[in-house]
């Protein structure tokens, strides 16, 4: 019997997904040996990510709860499941002893042997877009022909982040904005506030009500007025320089992100038509946001709040 408090029936508003998932769960010998997870922050990837790695673990292969493999699976210590870290770049590593977690290091000490408690291995990248070029090319010999014993799971937002070799050997699965009676519903669930700057996602940072109000009144008190923004842009990079120091877990680009999720929720709230122009300002930083060129954000926001001002 499944574990009922570990269940996907947590993962709510992706029909989609569970469809895709679900059925690969019934053979578990079908299941591919590559799979991309992709759609925007907070609508439950790593969530449903997480349920789909444990019951392909579990000896039982219903995620039972009971077995060995579940029980070191929530314990956080199953032998068998490697996750890379978050918010942190994935290089290839030394050809010699390689760094833990690097793609030579998985290459060469993990992936040839055989799982020690389950029939498979499971490999998350759960920001698979921070995997670099080297590595990426590294990987995708792997991925064509991993061993039988071997599953990857990838985590990314958008399929453009991903090589396209990577992407054409892949099983894609998608996941999308939630509606918001979904989002609704799960927050009344989880006795919380529903925030309608998320969009269609939940809290994609995690980020504190106390630093959230205080963000969203900057921006909402600044940025309808072309003076205004350039106190705001200061502000903003003021707010960067000290999230360079990792800020209650965060980075400099989460703060960016949600910044311009304030700020297209402004931009939308009031006076739409006349705003397409910032809106799509805001959209051509964020895309640029990911390019990983050192300090390449500080030149994204001057031109950005140049564009908004104009």
């Amino acid at each position: 019997m499944a574990d009922a408090l570990f269940s996907f029936e947590q993962v709510s508003g992706q029909d989609v997904a569970l469809t895709y998932i679900k059925s690969f769960l019934k053979d578990r010998s079908k299941i591919p040996g590559s799979i991309i997870f992709h759609g925007p922050d907070g609508v439950g990837k790593w969530l449903a990510a997480e349920r789909f790695a444990r019951q392909i673990l579990c000896l039982e292969g219903t995620s039972c709860g009971i077995c060995d493999s579940c029980r070191q699976f929530m314990r956080g210590v199953h032998p068998d499941y490697i996750q890379f870290p978050r918010r942190k770049n994935i290089a290839i590593g030394k050809e010699k002893d390689p760094e833990e977690f690097t793609i030579r290091w998985l290459l060469s000490a993990r992936i040839p042997y055989k799982p020690h408690t389950s029939d498979y291995r499971i490999v998350l990248f759960p920001e698979a877009n921070r995997i670099n070029n080297e590595a990426e090319t590294t990987l995708l010999k792997t991925l064509e022909e991993p061993p039988p014993h071997t599953k990857f799971i990838l985590i990314v937002n958008d399929l453009h982040n991903l090589k396209q070799t990577i992407v054409s050997r892949s099983v894609c699965i998608p996941f999308h904005y939630l509606p918001q009676e979904e989002i609704k519903k799960i927050r009344r669930n989880e006795i919380a506030e529903s925030k309608l700057y998320y969009g269609g996602s939940l809290n994609p940072f995690e980020i504190a009500d106390e630093f959230l109000e205080e963000w969203h009144e900057n921006v909402r008190e600044h940025c309808h007025d072309s003076i205004l923004l350039f106190k705001l842009e200061n502000w903003v990079r003021d707010q960067l320089g000290e999230f360079r120091s990792n800020k209650e877990g965060l980075t400099g680009i989460d703060f960016l992100e949600m910044i311009c999720l304030l700020l297209l929720y402004e931009y939308r709230q009031k006076n739409f038509e006349a705003n397409i122009g910032r809106i799509e300002a805001i959209l051509d930083f964020k895309l640029k946001l990911h390019y990983e060129i050192p300090a390449l954000e500080y030149v994204l926001l001057s031109q950005l709040f140049l564009r908004l001002a104009t």
